[in-house]
């Protein structure tokens, strides 16, 4: 870059360095103008790491600058008498940090850190040199010139010369490509490097040899000091990235970790060490990373050991990519958004990646909707081609392919990614698992027992069914265990089952039975240990492998792991959890817990849609139903207990009619004192009917593996209209029951979903919800048959509700933004029936209740006021990080030992 002088500056009195720039520079004019403009930047800085520009001269036809004076020797002449002390390098590399971060936050990159470029006062100060080549930062897809480069002289190609610059060039300076910040922080770990092992992170006799060492090889990380402690080789395992994208984007993240460790702050207890979050995949997966690719010398450290100090439990935060969240519902595609229904993560079984099905609603988060794969140590996932609209990810048990769920069928694929290949057709998954003899545990669907198929495809076939006799309404949730010991799973006694069990199906494939009650979704690890999730904390318990015996008593591990049990709303019953943990000791899990009970508030609003609370009942709520009298209320509550509650308005008391059980709807007789409710206790919710005042016992009304809910009464009682789901068509039908006798005679049925059955206060129409048209509207039909029809809504409608004089027919509608319109409809029921145009009555709130197949309003006897449910707040937030324990084995030894 030129000579360099000594001089004292007579106007202000102080001794600078004079660089003096060399003849081809000052010789061009577009050079001279641009280190001008580059060099009144650096005089801008003003940092007590950073030897600043005073100007940029002209005396005698020469050009130079005019630079601090620093005394002091160079840091390369201080790493030749030998490797610094740790505790030395870090102070001086935070310092370097410290002046680096300052020029960044400038916009101004050096572009040719090493360490004869940085200075060590007698004091001890740091000051970094030569910011002759700094040129202000730009887009990394702005034009290259390669004269910007680090200058190579002639003579530095000659064998035995010891480089300088080039052993500190980052790849893409390598090979001439533009450079920002990141440049830097290459350059930076490397001198962090050179202090610590007192030799060049990348050598070479000649510029070739260097060059090579820097686009294809890797330090020599055995040549750290065994004191290094791991979030130091964790930074520089992130700063000499290869690849820029991977690589730390702010020096501010390194300066934070020399700081910590200078402050003495890493010698606390390590299993309660954090990592700042800032990192997208922290220091402590950096760690991991770091050991993997670099040796067995690193790889050491990471073993377990009989020192808690070398194996440190470490947490770290792995933030998913900006506009991505991972998969909610799978059967909603593209995914959904919100909390996840299904486990959305894999790792592999050394724990050196992690693979996770996320959902793009942003242009910033690529628009790929699929599997993520993630090399614990990278800063960024990357799409694993030929997965999109995938979800619900497991690996095989060599790691090489990763088996997943899309646009209904199971489906493989490298895990580098490739073509799909597509094993078999399954209409709603409930989990999978891949066993080491070649064979794809799962569950196909609500209600079924565990399927298998050969891992190249074929024909599924069944290995166990859910037997009712022993209250088993579903097996799900499968995870096998190692060498064919067997495969842990999931029962559900119904549906919406709050406490579920985990179970064992014994080699062989003949028998299973309950290992843990109160449990989901559990999975085993080598160290002997049954990892399973209740109510939203993961829990721990030994199991005897061999006897397939849990032995002690599960001991809580980890609080608040993301988990699908709730019965609010039917998508989140599957019992999944959003956790894995590797054979290696690793643990990945999302925070959330389980979906809280949500409050809603019953609220009346009058025909133009003024709202007025009713008493002062809030709960999850759910279809309150009016006494005939309209004095009393019941109302199911679906928080994890799914019961029948009696509101008595007068009193403003709350009591329970149902104590056990689920029942979601309950709905009045005709003359106030019984109820009928749909109610399972296992298997599926059938009719059941019982006094109000508790003088009769629940009777059962219907049977059938089909769920049921209740519609309404005919005025005498007689007969009850309700909906059955048909699990083969896979949509509701409307059928009748005959109490006198317990017959049950079909309504309706066709391959269109009818709901919503409202029989008239006269008992001669039924007012009713079908999609036959394309999109559901309300009809009319005698009742009880047959006849003809009249569709009463336009344009959409669902959730009929007649009024008491049979003068008037009202009905819900989606507005915009999600507020429902209400209309009414004048009728006339005799001698035939007809009706007028809809008109809009009002536009309720945009968080009334809505219940699909099910009313979930009602009408007060005088016709004056609606009795609805707004709902309160729920977090549909998706889930866009995870947290990562490394060595979490060490914590889960200590409570159960």
């Amino acid at each position: 870059m030129g000579e360099v002088y000594r001089a004292r500056d007579r106007t202000l009195d102080r001794e600078v360095a004079l660089k003096i720039l060399p003849d081809e520079f000052v010789g061009d004019p577009e050079r001279v103008a641009r280190f001008e403009r580059e060099a009144r930047l650096l005089a801008s800085l003003n940092h007590p790491n950073i030897a600043i520009a005073h100007g940029f001269e002209e005396a005698a036809g020469k050009r130079f600058l005019v630079l601090e004076l620093v005394e002091g020797e160079t840091l390369a002449q201080t790493i030749a008498r030998g490797p610094l002390p740790v505790e030395d390098a870090l102070e001086v590399c935070r310092q370097i940090a410290d002046g680096l971060e300052a020029a960044h936050e400038r916009g101004i990159v050096h572009r040719d850190l090493k360490p004869s470029n940085v200075k060590v006062t007698p004091g001890g100060q740091v000051k970094i040199l030569d910011f002759g080549l700094a040129k202000a930062a730009r887009s990394r897809d702005a034009a290259a010139d390669p004269a910007l480069s680090p200058t190579i002289t002639d003579q530095m190609t000659h064998p035995g010369v010891v480089l300088g610059t080039a052993a500190y060039m980052s790849p893409e300076q390598a090979k001439g490509k533009s450079v920002d910040k990141t440049t830097d922080i290459w350059a930076f770990g490397c001198v962090l490097y050179e202090c610590l092992a007192g030799r060049r992170a990348f050598g070479g006799e000649t510029v070739t040899e260097t060059v090579a060492a820097i686009l294809k090889g890797e330090p020599d990380w055995a040549a750290l000091p065994a004191e290094t402690p791991l979030a130091v080789r964790a930074v520089l395992g992130r700063c000499l990235k290869k690849d820029a994208r991977n690589r730390l984007r702010d020096i501010a993240d390194a300066r934070a970790e020399m700081l910590e460790d200078l402050s003495g702050s890493a010698a606390v207890e390590p299993a309660g060490r954090r990592f700042p979050l800032g990192w997208a995949l922290a220091i402590g997966a950096a760690a991991l990373a770091t050991g993997f690719l670099a040796g067995p010398a690193v790889m050491k450290l990471l073993k377990p050991a009989a020192s808690p100090k070398s194996t440190p439990v470490i947490r770290s935060i792995v933030r998913l990519e900006e506009g991505c969240g991972l998969a909610g519902n799978p059967l909603n595609p593209p995914l959904g958004h919100g909390r996840p229904t299904r486990t959305a993560m894999a790792l592999s079984r050394d724990g050196r990646f992690l693979i996770y099905a996320a959902s793009s609603d942003s242009p910033k988060g690529g628009g790929f909707t699929g599997l993520y794969l993630r090399k614990l140590g990278e800063l960024r996932a990357e799409p694993i081609p030929g997965t999109e609209l995938g979800s619900s990810p497991f690996l095989s048990p060599d790691d090489r392919w990763i088996g997943f769920w899309a646009e209904g069928k199971l489906k493989k694929v490298p895990v580098e990614g490739g073509a799909p290949t597509a094993l078999c057709d399954i209409a709603s998954p409930f989990g999978f698992t891949w066993e080491d003899d070649g064979w794809i545990v799962f569950s196909p669907s609500r209600g079924a027992g565990l399927y298998r198929v050969r891992a190249e495809g074929g024909r599924p076939e069944p290995l166990t069914t859910p037997d009712p006799s022993k209250k088993e309404f579903s097996h799900r949730l499968p995870h096998a265990l190692p060498g064919g010991k067997g495969i842990l799973f999931t029962i559900k006694r119904h549906a919406w089952d709050s406490e579920p069990r985990v179970a064992v199906l014994e080699p062989g494939g003949q028998s299973w039975r309950v290992l843990i009650e109160d449990a989901a979704d559990a999975r085993y690890i080598p160290s002997g240990h049954l990892v399973f999730l209740r109510k939203g904390t993961l829990m721990t318990a030994r199991l005897d492998i061999d006897k397939l015996e849990v032995t002690g008593q599960p001991v809580s591990a980890v609080a608040g792991v993301e988990q699908a049990l709730a019965t609010t709303y039917s998508t989140h019953d599957t019992g999944a959890g959003q956790f894995c943990v590797s054979a290696s000791g690793t643990l990945a899990y999302a925070a959330g817990g389980i979906l809280p009970e949500m409050e809603s508030a019953l609220v009346w609003l009058d025909r133009a849609g003024r709202p007025e609370p009713v008493g002062p009942f809030k709960a999850p709520f759910f279809g309150p139903r009016l006494s005939p009298d309209g004095r009393r209320i019941i109302v199911a509550s679906l928080g994890l207990e799914g019961f029948l509650h009696l509101l008595d308005l007068d009193r403003g008391s709350v009591s329970k009619l149902t104590t056990e059980g689920m029942a979601e709807w309950g709905i009045w007789s005709p003359d106030g004192r019984r109820f009928a409710f749909d109610w399972v206790e296992t298997g599926t919710p059938n009719l059941f009917w019982q006094g109000v005042d508790g003088s009769s016992p629940m009777e059962r009304l219907t049977q059938s593996p089909n769920m049921q809910f209740p519609g309404s009464w005919s005025p005498d009682g007689r007969t009850l209209a309700f909906i059955e789901r048909d699990n083969v068509a896979d949509n509701y039908d409307i059928l009748v029951l005959h109490v006198d006798d317990r017959t049950v005679t079909p309504f309706l049925k066709t391959r269109f979903n009818e709901s919503n059955p409202q029989i008239s206060p006269d008992g001669r129409w039924l007012a009713y919800v079908s999609s036959e048209s394309g999109r559901d509207e309300v009809y009319v039909r005698p009742f009880p048959g047959p006849g003809g029809k009249w569709q009463v809504s336009t344009g959409g409608g669902f959730d009929p509700l007649w009024s008491r004089d049979d003068r008037e027919l009202f009905y819900r509608k989606d507005g915009e933004k999600g507020a429902t319109e209400i209309y009414a409809v004048d009728v006339r029921p005799s001698p035939g029936f007809s009706c007028g145009k809809p008109r809009l009555l009002f536009t309720g709130p945009d968080d009334l209740q809505s219940g699909g197949a099910i009313s979930v309003w009602d009408i007060s006897p005088d016709g004056r006021r609606f009795l609805m449910v707004r709902m309160g707040q729920r977090d549909s937030r998706p889930v866009t990080e995870l947290v990562l324990v490394q060595n979490w084995l060490k914590e889960i030894e200590r409570p159960a030992p």
